[in-house]
């Protein structure tokens, strides 16, 4: 098990100065933007025939996936009623 600390007070110091913090917080902005930019320049984008051919695709699926589902959900739901002798 991992046991959590929380820091040991400073004694004696004295704590950086904002406008320390403020320099390193946009210093670490900046190097995350510049890294960010710099993955995004690798990523494969798909062409727009792909794209168009994935979302064709998604919707598909998505509509077949919800026409059983409520295919499903009717066929337990006359079931239900049944065992339970109620109407719908």
């Amino acid at each position: 098990m991992v046991e959590h600390r929380s820091p040991k007070p400073r004694v004696g110091g004295s704590s950086p100065s904002r406008p320390a913090i403020e320099s390193i917080m946009k210093e670490k902005i900046l190097n995350y933007l510049k890294e960010t930019r710099a993955e995004l320049r690798q990523v494969t984008w798909p062409s727009k025939p792909e794209l168009i051919g994935s979302t064709i695709v998604t919707i598909v699926v998505t509509l077949i996936l919800a026409v059983f589902i409520y295919g499903v959900d009717k066929v337990l739901e006359t079931l239900i009623f049944s065992i339970l002798n109620l109407k719908s």
